[in-house]
């Protein structure tokens, strides 16, 4: 017992270096086109170096999700692919011990990394996204009209579900203003739409306005038409509707499904994308876990594998991978595939090689 668990450490440790070497090697890979965008700006556009750089920062987490798979795959290929080439692993296998117990700890190691990976895209990789945004509209484009966010949907202090189609937060507008009121069981009592919706200072000024009223006895009474209506009501202000806009890539899990659940529950928009955008949340963290079966499975197959060619092996599985997901992710958008299953076929795939190489390995 004491023996496997020093074989436990053991590999587990040989991962980690290799590890941060292809997540550095990976991650300066992947920043060259963002470093170049930024170099173009500081010299073509003049923009201050310390501008770029804050955008440059920021806006590196939401590629660097991607290394950490990529990371892992190389980490295995490299450490069993030397273990196998000095003859480790035969002698492993000589004593009793079976492949599947050797990938213990790569299994351990995969479920560290994916476990990191998706904490970061849930608590550092929204937020720079967001910064990044306002820093390249703001102080790079220097766009001088104010910024529309999009899709805003949120509960109004006096009950209301609101839902703003564009929100211009600096001049107090919103277009296409949906006001929906519903009783204690959920069920649709009042209805106000406005073309425009302005910002006083102290309620919102509603124009072009349709207003419905429902009953259960008497039904659907007939749509009243009104040229203007002042809500005071209703307390949020223009950054309130703002904050609720975000978009899908600076969203958390939670709230991302959250704002899925409210968009179906009103029918409010298609949410086929957004629902792909979701579980891809969950499928590419877990992309790790494959791609360390893979990695230590090819590993163990070529004996005289060195750096150079476990890189280049590498680099043709993470081709594949993303070619397949690119691929499955456009399905799924489109309506072709259910947004689960898009977002997780290649994860899929990927499993049933890693078993199939595992299962040849071992028998």
């Amino acid at each position: 017992m004491f023996k496997i668990k020093i074989l436990d450490r053991y590999i587990f440790i040989q991962l980690i270096g290799p590890f941060f070497f292809g997540f550095f090697l990976f991650a300066t890979i992947i920043a060259i086109d963002p470093l170049m965008s930024a170099l173009q700006s500081i010299v073509n556009e003049n923009v201050k170096m310390s501008v770029m750089g804050r955008w440059f920062l920021n806006r590196l987490p939401q590629d660097m999700i991607f290394t950490f798979p990529m990371s892992v795959l190389l980490a295995n290929l490299l450490v069993f692919g030397r273990m196998s080439k000095d003859s480790e692993t035969t002698a492993l296998r000589a004593g009793g011990t079976n492949f599947f117990r050797i990938m213990a700890p790569v299994v351990l190691f995969a479920l560290c990394v994916t476990t990191f990976s998706f904490i970061f895209n849930e608590l550092v990789v929204p937020s720079s996204n967001k910064r990044a945004r306002e820093i390249k509209r703001q102080e790079i484009m220097r766009l001088i009209e104010p910024e529309a966010s999009e899709n805003s949907i949120m509960r109004t202090s006096d009950g209301a579900f609101a839902y703003a189609r564009k929100v211009f937060e600096k001049t107090g507008l919103m277009e296409k203003l949906l006001l929906e009121y519903y009783d204690e069981k959920g069920v649709l009592e009042k209805r106000i739409s406005a073309a425009t919706a302005n910002w006083d200072g102290s309620a919102w000024v509603l124009k072009a306005v349709v207003k419905q009223s429902y009953s259960q006895n008497l039904g659907l009474a007939s749509p009243e038409t009104i040229p203007e209506l002042r809500v005071t009501t209703i307390e949020e202000t223009p950054e309130d509707f703002a904050r609720q806009s975000k978009k899908p890539n600076e969203m958390s899990y939670s709230e991302l499904k959250s704002r899925i659940d409210d968009y179906e529950r009103t029918q409010f928009m298609d949410t086929t994308e957004m629902r792909v955008g979701l579980a891809m949340k969950t499928s590419l963290p877990f992309a790790s876990f494959f791609f360390a079966i893979i990695g230590a499975s090819f590993g163990l197959t070529n004996n005289r594998s060195g750096a150079f060619i476990g890189f280049g092996v590498s680099i043709l599985i993470i081709f594949i991978y993303y070619v397949l997901m690119s691929f499955f992710t456009a399905l799924g958008k489109t309506g072709y595939l259910p947004p689960m299953f898009a977002a997780w076929a290649q994860n899929i795939i990927f499993a049933f090689a890693g078993y199939y190489i595992v299962k040849r390995i071992n028998d």
